[in-house]
């Protein structure tokens, strides 16, 4: 059984002074992409971990786990879509798990967020 250790926090900076520190450099430097790749960014807890919405709605989430940092995609035919495209960490569902010793690209995280807002643009009609 697997055992998910969580981060209370009301704030990002507070889930992120709570992570470990080898896992608060590599979601700190993702926070920092996603924050300028997503026009007009609000930022939340939502589900105990960081949420970047975009118009109102999750564009895509990070966590911290025991051995891994993930970014969430939030929606799982995106991830079925780009599960052969992403070189980086290991895809599973829609989370793309990955090593703090080896943080996603900005070229990832780009493609990932470019694809996201145009499904939410799209659902918007």
């Amino acid at each position: 059984m697997t055992v998910r250790r969580g981060y209370p926090a009301a704030t990002v900076e507070d889930y992120l002074r709570a992570v470990p520190e080898h896992q608060r450099a590599a979601l700190s430097q993702l926070r920092s992409m996603l924050v300028d790749l997503i026009p007009g960014v609000e930022e939340v807890i939502s589900y105990q971990i960081p949420v970047f919405k975009y118009r109102g709605r999750g564009l895509v989430g990070m966590s911290a786990a025991q051995k891994h940092c993930s970014l969430h995609l939030m929606s799982p035919r995106l991830a079925r879509a780009m599960a052969d495209q992403v070189q980086e960490g290991r895809m599973s569902g829609a989370t793309l798990q990955f090593s703090a010793d080896a943080p996603l690209s900005e070229a990832t995280v780009r493609a990932i967020v470019e694809r996201r807002i145009a499904e939410v643009e799209q659902q918007r009609g």
